[in-house]
């Protein structure tokens, strides 16, 4: 994937998970992690902003984060839709991320928050 790519694909990923597609919560609002991602180059989405007081920011996640896994599915064997699909759900519903940092994999759970518009 070249630079080029890569900036899209950190826009289209942050895009959509700001704007309310997929992850229909049967009639409850739709909610998300509230962190803008990009591909990391080892694999992964790396946390490239996490708003303060948003959901993400709760959990502990911290910029240049890398997330390997979604709720025990690693990343690099999902699509783009299949991402932004596991990490959006109903508001007030948790996610399970394996988080690489400072060369350790820990846990992160983070309950998603509804998307105001």
């Amino acid at each position: 994937m070249n630079r080029f790519s890569k900036a899209l694909a950190v826009v289209l990923l942050s895009g959509a998970l700001a704007m309310g597609c997929g992850g229909g919560g049967g009639g409850q609002p739709t909610g998300g992690i509230h962190a803008k991602l990009g591909y990391s180059e080892g694999g992964g989405l790396r946390v490239v902003q996490v708003p303060p007081g948003g959901a993400a920011d709760l959990a502990g996640l911290r910029v240049n984060d890398v997330i390997i896994a979604i709720n025990g599915t690693s990343v690099r064997e999902l699509d783009y839709e299949s991402i932004v699909e596991r990490l959006r759900g109903p508001a007030g519903s948790s996610v399970q991320l394996d988080v690489f940092r400072d060369g350790e994999v820990n846990t992160v759970v983070v309950m998603r928050q509804a998307y105001t518009r």
